[in-house]
C-alpha cells in the first residue's frame, strides 16, 4: 500500500489510523512504523497513530483504548451542552466486574451493570470524533443520584439548559424510575415548571 493511500484512510477519519481502521484497510504495521520514522504520522497512544494535520482528541483517544468507559459526570455534562463551565473534571463510569483503566487526569466510577447501560449514547467531541457518553436525561438523572459532586449553579445551569432546549419529560421520567431518582427529579421539574 502506497504512503499517500494510508495519509488519505488517516485523513478521512479526522487525521487518526488505529487498529480498527488498520484492520480494516489490512495496512501492514511495518508501513505504519516508517510513516512515523519519516514523521507523517505521530504515536498519540498504544496503537493510535495521527497526521501532522490530526488533533489529539482526549475523548476520542481514551473510548479507542478502553472500550467499555462512557463519559459521566462533569464529562457528560460538557459533551451534553448541559455546562457552563470551561474547564470540566473528567470522568468516565464502567460496569461493575470490568478492570479498571489507568486515565490520566480522569475519575473512574463503577456502576451496578443494570444501570450503566440506561443513555448510553455516541455524540461528536469537541474535535469531531464519536465519543461514548451518557445522552441528556441520564446526566439529569446523575444530578441527583451524586447531588454532592455538583456545585449549585452547575446544577441549576444544567436543569435550566435542560428545560430550555431539550426537554423530554417522559424519557426523563422512564430513566429516573430505573435509576431510583424518580421523586426527586419529578419534585424539581414540577416545581419549575416544565410545560
Amino acid at each position: 500500500m502506497k504512503k499517500e493511500d494510508i495519509i488519505k484512510i488517516s485523513n478521512e477519519n479526522n487525521g487518526y489510523l488505529y487498529s480498527d481502521i488498520i484492520k480494516k484497510n489490512r495496512i501492514d504495521t511495518i508501513y505504519i512504523s516508517r510513516l512515523a520514522k519519516e514523521g507523517m504520522l505521530s504515536k498519540v497512544a498504544r496503537g493510535i497513530y495521527i497526521t501532522k494535520n490530526g488533533v489529539e482528541d482526549y475523548y476520542f483517544i481514551n473510548c479507542i483504548l478502553y472500550s467499555k468507559i462512557v463519559f459521566s459526570g462533569e464529562s457528560a455534562l460538557y459533551l451534553n451542552n448541559l455546562s457552563n463551565k470551561q474547564y470540566v473534571n473528567n470522568e468516565v463510569t464502567i460496569p461493575y466486574g470490568s478492570s479498571s483503566p489507568k486515565i490520566k487526569n480522569c475519575k473512574v466510577v463503577v456502576s451496578r451493570k443494570s444501570d450503566f447501560s440506561v443513555g448510553i449514547i455516541n455524540v461528536d467531541s469537541p474535535f469531531g470524533n464519536k465519543v461514548r457518553t451518557y445522552d441528556k436525561e441520564r446526566c439529569i438523572c446523575d444530578l441527583f443520584i451524586r447531588p454532592d459532586f455538583y456545585d449549585f449553579e452547575q446544577r441549576a445551569f444544567a436543569i435550566n439548559e435542560y428545560k430550555k432546549n431539550y426537554l423530554n419529560i417522559k424519557k426523563l421520567y422512564e430513566y429516573a424510575k430505573i435509576l431510583k431518582v424518580y421523586n426527586e427529579v419529578k419534585n424539581v421539574f414540577e416545581v419549575i415548571g416544565w410545560n
